[in-house]
């Protein structure tokens, strides 16, 4: 099993969305402040960005052998708690809000929405795929190009065919889209698990101009039974994919639990979500590890970044709160090196080592709240070593909520 570290982003938005910029702070469990410059200390196995000069000190501390060195301990020990729920609030890394771009307001075509996939494309333009099931349209994916990482402009489509050209006319619930380094595009369909009309979830590859070469199957246990006791719930497949080790390999995560793995997530329980790995050169899973899910979350997306690490968007959208509803979410380091591989273990059984997470950020006490944010893409690396994160808002063809992108700096 590799070890590979991940970062989950998760959002807490109200639909009133205010333009105001935040930027994120340290949890309040954090002993030290964590600068926009800021590096890593390591005490034992605990690692802890804090401030160069921060760092610098320690280390006088740590050589000298003096109180310094007992005292950062000790504050390392009390940021390192875990609460009830297993969920490390150490020190975290800083995450800036930058700008949201409310693509509705410039473009009034009402067939543009649904986006819930985001990638970059090889030559700098945007690609994003959109959920519609035929209600609007074909299956399809928009072309997005822009000239300062903050504001979009929308420049053609791909529609996603048959092998033949022609359009889809089974169930297709497209969440997902990734570039592969050949061109071709790589993108996730949940399949349907409503009974009479069961479509397993899968993997889609298409040409760069839409026309599909091949599908990939998940695992069998992951094929619904249209009775909601085995496989995955109905619109609760791989909503998330991304491109791992240089694009050779391909790794999902369901947005809720699989049937038979225990409770469905809701307001008040949690759920134990798999994550599949794929060799996409023969289509097989190679490796399947499990990750908890917060009550009232669904993972929505995961980007792999140049370093190995994983941001995954994990939301849930509270119709009772506020005046129209509420958003909420957090991000979370995951770290996968010592997780159980539970690939072929038709049913979790609970004695799973499951990955571990920290909480990042709370979006809940940072506005400008993102709406329902369910795809990531990377943008530009910055000279301070930060990455720009696009986020893109899924409207739901509705006339209440916006086609918005959200900019965001991680470290």
């Amino acid at each position: 099993m590799r070890s590979r570290t991940v970062i989950a982003l998760g959002v807490s938005a109200s639909i009133a969305l205010s333009p105001v910029t935040a930027t994120a702070n340290p949890s309040a469990a954090a002993p030290v402040t964590v600068g926009q410059n800021g590096t890593s200390l390591h005490v034992g196995d605990v690692t802890v960005p804090v401030t160069a000069a921060v760092a610098a000190v320690a280390g006088i501390g740590v050589l000298i052998g003096g109180a310094l060195t007992i005292a950062i301990q000790v504050l390392l020990a009390a940021g390192a708690e875990k609460n009830e729920e297993g969920v490390s609030s150490s020190d975290l890394p800083s995450a800036e809000y930058v700008s949201r771009f409310d693509f509705s307001a410039t473009e009034h075509d009402p067939a543009i929405g649904g986006l819930s996939g985001m990638d970059q494309l090889e030559d700098g333009r945007y690609i994003a795929v959109s959920d519609d099931k035929h209600e609007h349209g074909p299956i399809r994916a928009y072309i997005f190009t822009t000239q300062d990482h903050r504001r979009f402009a929308h420049e053609g489509e791909v529609r996603l065919t048959l092998p033949d050209g022609s359009d889809y006319t089974e169930f297709i619930d497209a969440e997902e889209i990734r570039q592969l380094p050949n061109g071709n595009l790589l993108w996730t369909t949940e399949g349907d698990a409503r009974e009479g009309q069961v479509a397993p979830p899968q993997l889609i590859e298409s040409t760069a101009a839409g026309r599909e070469v091949r599908r990939i199957n998940p695992p069998a246990y992951h094929f619904p039974d249209g009775h909601d006791t085995k496989g995955i719930h109905h619109n609760n497949g791989p909503e998330a994919m991304t491109l791992a080790d240089g694009g050779t390999t391909a790794l999902t995560i369901n947005e809720n639990a699989l049937a038979q793995d225990g409770t469905s997530n809701d307001p008040k329980h949690s759920s134990v979500n798999r994550i599949t790995e794929y060799n996409l050169a023969n289509g097989n899973a190679t490796h399947e590890y499990a990750v908890r899910a917060n009550p009232g979350r669904g993972i929505t997306s995961v980007l792999e970044a140049e370093d190995g690490s994983l941001y995954v968007l994990e939301r849930g959208f509270y119709p009772e709160l506020g005046k129209s509803g509420e958003v909420r979410g957090e991000i979370y380091r995951l770290t996968l090196s010592g997780a159980d591989d539970v690939l072929g273990k038709d049913t979790l059984d609970g004695t799973e080592q499951l990955a571990t997470k920290e909480l990042v950020y709370d979006f809940a006490d940072n506005p400008p709240q993102p709406d329902n944010v369910e795809a990531l893409s990377w943008g530009p690396m910055l000279d301070d070593g930060r990455r720009t994160l696009h986020i893109a808002v899924d409207d739901n063809f509705s006339d209440t909520q916006s086609t918005l992108f959200h900019t965001v700096l991680v470290p």
